[in-house]
């Protein structure tokens, strides 16, 4: 019969991959300005549009890709300022 000594702490950097535990997810509790499928207003021309995409990158200014209610267009990119 083997006695194994108890292990205190395990070298990381010598276990496989597979053994090793995952640290768990930090979620940002970032919150946008704006949600999808929100009815806002372009600014610039007081049209309706629909948000159907937002971005935010590294601590930058929140971008939303919309697309403007009854117009027949590609959807617009513009920055959270743009809107209302």
């Amino acid at each position: 019969m083997t006695v194994h000594a108890p292990i205190s702490h395990a070298n990381r950097t010598a276990l496989p991959r597979a053994l090793l535990g995952r640290r768990p997810i930090r979620k940002s509790e970032y919150q946008f300005s704006f949600e999808m499928g929100q009815l806002v207003t372009l600014l610039c021309t007081n049209e309706p549009a629909v948000i159907v995409a937002r971005f935010q990158m590294l601590d930058c200014i929140d971008e939303y890709m919309i697309e403007l209610v009854e117009v027949d267009c590609d959807p617009l990119r513009v920055l959270d300022f743009q809107i209302a």
